[in-house]
C-alpha cells in the first residue's frame, strides 16, 4: 500500500463550476442563433429592396409593350411578338451586361446592389461575398415571369412567352370580330321576350259564355255588336283564295277569324325577336361555304 499513488486533492465545489461552465456555453449557443436570426432578417430586408426595385422596372418594360403593341394596331397588325431582352435596353436604370469568354455577366447594377438581388434570389441565409459573378441570363430569367403576368391583365386574346427564347407573343382581336361580339351582345338585348304582348290582348278579347250569360240584357246587344265586329274584321284579314264552301259555313266564321288571329300575333311576336343580321353561325359546311 505504501506504493500506491494518492489521488489528487479534489475541492468539494468542483461540480458547481462544471456546471457553470455548461450553462455558459449553452447561453453562447442560445445567443448565436439569436444572432444569426437577426442577420437573416436583415439579408431578407435588403433583398426587399431588389423586389421593390424589379417592380418599377418590369412596369417600365410594361409602358414600352404597350407603344410597341399600338404601333403594330397602327400597321393594322393584330398581333406582336417582342423580347424582354430588347425592351429592357430601353428601360432607365436597367442593368448592363458584359461578355467574358463568351458568357454574359452582369457589369453594372444600376440603381440597385448586387446584394439586394443575391438575397432576393438566392435566399438570405449565407452572406453575399461582393466580386461574385452573376450571370445576365439569370437576372432575366428571374424577372420574366413577373413581366408576363403583368402583360396578360392588358386584355389580349393570347398570350404566352415564346419557348426557349425572351420573346412574348400577343394577339389580339380583329375588327371583324370586335364587330360580331358587339352584335351579339346587342341581339341578346333585343332578344328579350316583351312585356303584355299580343297573347295578352287576345286573352282580354275572349270571354267566356258565363260571364255573357251572367250580364243584364242591356248589355247583350254590345257583346253581341263587339263580336259581330270581330267576325267582319276576321273575314277582312282571311286569304282570297280560301274556298267558297268554308266562306259560307256559319261555324267556319266562329271559329276561322280567332285562329287567324292568333296566328297573326305570333308572327308579330316573332318578328321582335329575330337575330339581327351579322350573328348567324352556320349549321352545315354547305351553310358555311
Amino acid at each position: 500500500c505504501a506504493g500506491r499513488r494518492r489521488p489528487p486533492c479534489v475541492s468539494p465545489g468542483w461540480p458547481r463550476a462544471f456546471l457553470h461552465l455548461a450553462m455558459s456555453f449553452a447561453a453562447a449557443l442560445a445567443q448565436r442563433v439569436s444572432a444569426k436570426r437577426q442577420e437573416t432578417k436583415e439579408r431578407e430586408k435588403e433583398g426587399q429592396k431588389w423586389l421593390e426595385h424589379e417592380t418599377r422596372l418590369v412596369e417600365a418594360a410594361v409602358e414600352l409593350f404597350k407603344r410597341r403593341c399600338v404601333r403594330a394596331a397602327e400597321n393594322m397588325q393584330c398581333q406582336l411578338s417582342v423580347s424582354f431582352e430588347v425592351l429592357t435596353r430601353e428601360v432607365p436604370g436597367f442593368p448592363t451586361y458584359t461578355v467574358k469568354e463568351g458568357t454574359y455577366l452582369v457589369d453594372s447594377w444600376g440603381d440597385a446592389e448586387p446584394a439586394s438581388w443575391f438575397y432576393a434570389r438566392r435566399g438570405a441565409s449565407e452572406p453575399f461575398t461582393h466580386g461574385l459573378p452573376v450571370g445576365f441570363a439569370e437576372l432575366l430569367e428571374g424577372m420574366m415571369p413577373h413581366f408576363v403576368s403583368k402583360v396578360k391583365t392588358l386584355g389580349f386574346k393570347t398570350c404566352a412567352r415564346e419557348s426557349g427564347t425572351w420573346k412574348v407573343k400577343v394577339t389580339w382581336k380583329t375588327p371583324q370580330e370586335a364587330e360580331l361580339n358587339g352584335s351579339a351582345m346587342n341581339g341578346h338585348a333585343s332578344a328579350a321576350p316583351p312585356q303584355g304582348g299580343g297573347e295578352a290582348e287576345e286573352e282580354d278579347e275572349e270571354e267566356p259564355a258565363e260571364a255573357d250569360a251572367a250580364r243584364p240584357e242591356a248589355a247583350r246587344p254590345k257583346q253581341r255588336a263587339r263580336a259581330e265586329d270581330r267576325r267582319l274584321r276576321a273575314c277582312e284579314t282571311e286569304s282570297p283564295q280560301r274556298s267558297p264552301q268554308r266562306s259560307r259555313s256559319p261555324a267556319n266564321k266562329s271559329t276561322s277569324p280567332r285562329l287567324s288571329r292568333s296566328k297573326s300575333k305570333t308572327k308579330s311576336v316573332h318578328s321582335n325577336t329575330e337575330v339581327p343580321s351579322g350573328t348567324e353561325v352556320p349549321t352545315s359546311d354547305n351553310e358555311g361555304k
